[in-house]
């Protein structure tokens, strides 16, 4: 019966777990959405990095696509202050303040390379209010900063 005891509770405690479906560390990068282990109870935007003003930079695991040696991936600034952006058009002078905005970056994975597919400027409830979208020129990744940080993220998952 002693015995019976501890062998039960492992079972018990086995049947509880779920197991994560995270690839070996060696598995080359495939193609296609990025699984970051299990998602399921994850929520969209997980931190990274700190601003300089107190703001804070999240990544969103759902928005990683891989294809061709490029790796695509979404992050969110969420600023330590008010922002301001200048969004004139022909016909009209607009100034945006903003505290949150988000960027879709693409890395070419091998030459660890990148460029800025698009800026979103947001508003209230998260609604799109400004849309940029940069002349795509390729970029070194920095030795620091969001793009560093989220390179390995995009390329290889980890």
């Amino acid at each position: 019966m002693k015995r019976l005891i501890p062998a039960l509770a492992l079972l018990v405690l086995a049947a509880c777990g779920q197991p994560a479906e995270t690839p070996a560390a060696n598995a080359p990068a495939q193609e296609g959405p990025v699984v970051l282990g299990t998602t399921r109870n994850m929520p969209d935007w997980l931190f990274i990095l700190r601003t300089n003003e107190g703001g804070t930079i999240h990544f969103n695991q759902r928005t990683i696509t891989r294809q061709d040696g490029m790796a695509d991936i979404w992050l969110q600034i969420r600023w330590g202050r008010d922002q301001i952006m200048q969004a004139d058009t022909e016909s009209t002078e607009r100034v945006i303040h903003y505290e949150l905005e988000r960027i879709h970056y693409r890395f070419n994975c091998e030459t660890e390379q990148f460029v800025i597919v698009e800026r979103q400027i947001m508003g209230a409830n998260e609604q799109v209010v400004a849309r940029d979208e940069p002349r795509q020129i390729w970029r070194n990744t920095p030795e620091a900063g969001a793009a560093r940080h989220v390179l390995p993220i995009a390329c290889r998952g980890s």
